[in-house]
């Protein structure tokens, strides 16, 4: 360890070294709390009602976004001195086929667990509204999926976090390691909001989440994979169990079968689709920019 930072400072010339791993990784976990928490609050003194409206949700996604980007971009630039690239979020033109692979790691063993449901009658799924309502409203669902939740969480998590991780350690201990932290994060704001009574729900449910999406980030390599596989599963879930513009008959069934499966299938078939199974032993070094300053 102390060999690495004497290289660092050999390249960095008279830059200070960076702190320390656990205060970057704590700094950027709990100002990701801080947003979330600020959203929720904002939330709550403009829009009382415990209906989520679409304004609402809208004001949401624009609160977390222009907080959340932020905070990730001056940690990256103050904390890590690093260059923005070094998270993997890459450009449209190199991000579109991993966000293709990791929305077909959700939709893929989705799709079939829904469909045997299905076709075994456990279940039964049908539009309540017509479809030229239908259609318009998972449209602007995802959009705002995507702003509010996708790319935010994508790239606090599987970006910056699993990052700086994956530098000191190898990689599937970085990818257990932000699953932890995204556990964490996950619980606390439910537990916050709605008590102790959704932990025993909601930390299985942020722990398998997060190793998965770990696990595709390793994969795939690109953070654009997770955004996809992040896009699909919340637009899906939430058309489907809370929008009320799709009835759903035998919700449980779909919930341990259909939603089940990209859990259990996502990985393998991120690597399936990116013709890769990663090297889940490797520490990724996180170097300087050439030029010594983060780009």
């Amino acid at each position: 360890m102390n060999g690495i930072h004497a290289s660092e400072r050999a390249v960095a010339g008279a830059r200070p070294e960076r702190p320390h791993l656990l205060v970057r990784v704590g700094l950027v976990t709990a100002g990701a709390l801080l947003v979330w928490l600020l959203m929720g609050w904002l939330d709550g003194t403009l829009f009382p009602a415990e209906e989520v409206t679409t304004a609402g949700h809208v004001v949401n996604a624009l609160v977390v976004f222009v907080l959340a980007v932020p905070l990730v971009w001056a940690a990256r630039r103050f904390l890590d001195r690093r260059p923005w690239s070094g998270l993997a979020l890459t450009g449209v033109r190199e991000g579109w086929r991993p966000f293709l692979v990791g929305a077909g790691a959700w939709a893929l063993p989705g799709a079939a667990g829904i469909a045997l449901c299905v076709a075994m009658g456990w279940s039964s799924v049908t539009a309540a509204v017509p479809w030229t309502e239908l259609l318009p409203g998972v449209l602007l669902l995802a959009a705002l999926v995507l702003v509010f939740e996708a790319v935010p969480e994508e790239l606090i998590f599987r970006g910056y976090l699993y990052r700086n991780l994956n530098a000191a350690m190898p990689a599937w201990l970085a990818v257990l390691a932000q699953a932890v932290l995204f556990t964490l994060f996950g619980t606390a704001l439910w537990v916050l909001s709605q008590g102790w009574g959704v932990l025993a729900e909601r930390l299985p449910l942020f722990l398998g989440t997060g190793i998965v999406l770990g696990g595709i980030r390793l994969v795939t390599g690109n953070l654009w994979a997770c955004v996809g596989f992040h896009l699909v599963f919340q637009t899906v879930a939430q058309t489907m169990l809370s929008s009320g513009d799709v009835e759903v008959r035998g919700v449980d069934a779909v919930m341990s079968t259909g939603f089940l499966a990209p859990f259990v299938f996502g990985v393998p078939t991120a690597m399936l689709l990116s013709l890769t199974i990663g090297d889940w032993a490797r520490r990724v070094p996180d170097p300087i920019a050439p030029e010594g300053l983060p780009r």
